[in-house]
């Protein structure tokens, strides 16, 4: 079974003393089993290493955006969280494809007929790891649009290595965050893919900006990790998803989310996105261990418990709207 915490670990810079409560804070996933880590990094000079599940990737080194400004906002932008790894995990496809082999191929190298698919694995069957392949796809990844909290671009990298005919990878048009951006795309892909990934600043419901214009209906892959917890924005995040998705009817947009700004929070979103043009196709609840239970908007009574709650994730697709007969 793989934990998405257990594919994360943090370098921190050689002559960087630890203090006691830095090594405590690393170690509480160990110490309390059942208080899941969630949140992954410490400051700018710690490098968040992610090791993905499929041994066929490279392992992919991160770092995050030094932001000046609110506090608040500073150790936002400090983590990555488990909704950017699972996407990562995603769009990468299972371990064991060989060079060239496509998603929901049933060849798997290495694995017993029996443990192929199933709960607690991120796919259930073949015909569903296809559904999230990214292979010759144009693909846009949305980070953050109005606030700063995971600047990092791990879902963007990951669809280029598998792939993608064309990446962009947008955040929030801040600097710091941009060149940040630009560092990790440089450092964890290859001189043969550089041409094939940008990074632009987007700002969520911005769509008369030069990269909003240039780019409306281009896309036929938009992922979109730890983006439903400011629920303000829910209706621009939407909107940036239309605008940007292609009209191809294969075109989809891939979210996930963790529940640890509560599910509260985060449910408007999917009422929004009927507002704007899209619909839900398919939408479940993950939890890190890749286990699954049905989607819904309140979970005991409105009184969740947050330790149990950080174990789990929203996964949806969407997609354009279907005409009314």
């Amino acid at each position: 079974m793989v934990l998405l915490p257990s594919l994360i670990t943090l370098r921190h810079p050689p002559d960087q003393t630890l203090s006691a409560e830095d090594i405590f804070s690393s170690t509480l996933g160990s110490i309390f089993t059942d208080d899941l880590q969630n949140q992954h990094g410490t400051d700018p000079s710690t490098t968040i290493v992610y090791t993905p599940s499929n041994p066929s990737y490279p392992v992919v080194e991160l770092r995050t955006a030094d932001i000046d400004g609110e506090e608040q906002r500073k150790k936002f932008a400090h983590y990555l969280w488990n909704a950017g790894v699972l996407i990562g995990e995603i769009v990468a496809g299972r371990p064991g494809l060989k060079d060239g082999e496509e998603a929901g191929s049933e060849k798997v190298r290495g694995q017993d007929e029996d443990e192929k698919w199933g709960e607690g694995k991120w796919w259930l069957n073949a015909e569903e790891e296809k559904m999230w392949a990214v292979r010759g796809e144009r693909v846009l990844e949305l980070g953050a649009g109005a606030s700063w909290k995971s600047c990092v671009g791990l879902g963007g990298i990951m669809a280029a290595l598998a792939g993608a005919e064309e990446v962009a990878i947008t955040d929030y048009p801040a600097p710091p965050i941009l060149s940040t951006l630009e560092i990790n795309k440089k450092k964890n892909t290859p001189t043969s893919l550089q041409s094939k990934i940008s990074v632009h600043g987007h700002q969520w419901g911005d769509l008369e900006s030069p990269f909003a214009t240039a780019n409306a209906g281009c896309f036929t892959r938009i992922l979109a990790a730890d983006c439903l917890w400011m629920p303000h924005e829910h209706t621009s995040l939407a909107r940036s998803m239309l605008h940007f998705l292609s009209p191809d009817p294969s075109a989809r947009v891939y979210v996930v989310a963790g529940f640890h700004t509560g599910r509260a929070k985060m449910a408007p979103f999917f009422e929004a996105v009927d507002e704007v043009g899209l619909q839900i196709e398919d939408i479940f609840e993950m939890d890190a261990a890749g286990e699954r239970r049905a989607w819904t908007k309140e979970r005991e009574g409105g009184k969740e418990d947050v330790t149990g709650r950080k174990k789990w994730l929203v996964v949806a697709r969407l997609k354009r709207k279907e005409p009314s007969p």
